[in-house]
């Protein structure tokens, strides 16, 4: 999944187009007034220029430059911050023990999607915790800056032992979110993505968590991966 790129950027590229052509003013009224300057000097007519005139047009090139720097320093500062912060929701989980059995418990998963509306899955887990797995593509960072968000797609729930003895000994439990869990676009993608141009890493990526009776959590995919926070 992937969100509209460069989008946020906009109002950046306007303000700095603005600093560009207030920059361009200002050496165009150097440029003039050096030229006056140098045909003086050489005894040449000069054009009669009013000193008043001079002074606000300069006045007002530099407002024009001063008040387009500050913007897009402030729209830098606040495209980065959000960049850099920015996370979507991508699932909605529940997760509650179950009564009838020791290291068992009963998920129920919803995804967020608002072009399909999500689909709900129910999941019966072995083990002490539950865990959402998924393949993950970062984009470079000035790209991250652009607008352009990271790739994501999940793929599996699984139950998960809290030791790794019990995790091979004891059953365990895995369920497919895809159909095709040989995804060739992501098999490309392991294989070649690194070396792709403005792709920084593709990998894979696990969260996992104890099941509550009382919480529920929402899954997150941010700039650099899957996170697990506690609905509030």
């Amino acid at each position: 999944m992937i969100n509209p790129p460069f989008s946020g950027s906009i109002p950046i590229y306007f303000a700095l187009g603005v600093l560009i052509l207030g920059l361009a003013l200002f050496l165009r009224f150097i440029f003039k007034r050096v030229s006056r300057l140098i045909r003086r000097l050489r005894r040449r007519p000069v054009p009669e220029t009013s000193f008043i005139a001079d002074t606000v047009r300069l006045l007002l090139i530099a407002l024009l430059v001063a008040a387009s720097a500050a913007t897009l320093f402030l729209l830098a500062f606040i495209q980065s911050y959000t960049a850099f912060t920015h996370r979507t929701k991508v699932a909605v989980v529940h997760c509650t023990p179950a009564s009838e059995a020791k290291d068992a418990m009963i998920l129920r998963f919803v995804t967020v999607d608002s072009t399909t509306g999500g689909r709900i899955g129910h999941y019966r887990l072995r083990g002490q915790q539950w865990a959402i797995e998924g393949h993950i593509l970062k984009w470079d960072d000035w790209l991250n800056f652009a607008g352009l968000r990271s790739m994501y797609k999940l793929t599996r729930i699984r139950g998960r032992y809290l030791r790794a003895g019990d995790q091979s000994a004891k059953p365990g439990t895995v369920y497919s979110l895809v159909a095709d869990e040989q995804d060739p676009r992501w098999h490309f993608l392991y294989k070649y993505g690194p070396r792709l141009p403005f792709v920084h890493a593709v990998y894979g990526n696990t969260v996992f968590t104890f099941p509550s009776r009382t919480k529920t959590f929402e899954i997150f995919v941010t700039a650099s991966g899957f996170m697990i926070e506690e609905r509030q």
